[in-house]
């Protein structure tokens, strides 16, 4: 495990005794999955912040900024459940692209090497649990995004899934 994740997790454990989760204006996460990665969250508001997601995986490494959206998900039978939505834009380096040609789903991918950067445009798409005793969430995310340049010029990528564990403060 590097460092810097032992420093954050020591940080997290050290401020458990006097942080309560309930209502929340920032959060230190860390996710994995298609992508593996850290992230941190300002809320503006009980509804509405911007997230910075720096993520790795798959032969690339996505620096992210979205735009994030908070709503009950199950308003009516519990206070604990957030759907999130968002916008945002990326910046991606690639060592290797895999594409497909839509029009022979069954034929193998081209694989390109090479070095490849990439700006693009993210969605963004969660379920949250806020434990409302203790200062952390879980979330399910999912993260599509669609990028300029690069051997095709234009990449649609609908893989980006990641399970997220976060601090809140």
């Amino acid at each position: 495990m590097n460092i810097k994740w032992k420093i954050l997790i020591v940080f997290m454990v050290f401020n458990l005794i006097n942080t309560s989760a309930q209502d929340y204006k920032n959060a230190a996460s860390i996710s994995f999955g298609t992508y593996w990665g850290a992230s941190y969250k300002r809320m503006f508001n009980q509804e509405d912040g911007i997230m910075a997601r720096l993520q790795t995986g798959q032969k690339c490494t996505q620096l992210s900024t979205i735009r994030v959206f908070h709503k009950p998900a199950f308003a009516s039978s519990s206070s604990k459940w957030f759907v999130g939505y968002g916008y945002g834009a990326h910046f991606a380096y690639r060592n290797e692209i895999k594409s497909r040609n839509f029009f022979r789903p069954f034929a193998p991918a081209y694989t390109y090497n090479g070095h490849y950067f990439s700006p693009g445009l993210d969605g963004f798409i969660s379920l949250e649990y806020r434990f409302l005793k203790y200062p952390f969430t879980l979330s399910g995310d999912f993260m599509p995004n669609f990028e300029f340049f690069g051997p095709g010029y234009f990449r649609l990528n609908m893989t980006n899934i990641s399970f997220t564990a976060s601090f809140v403060f």
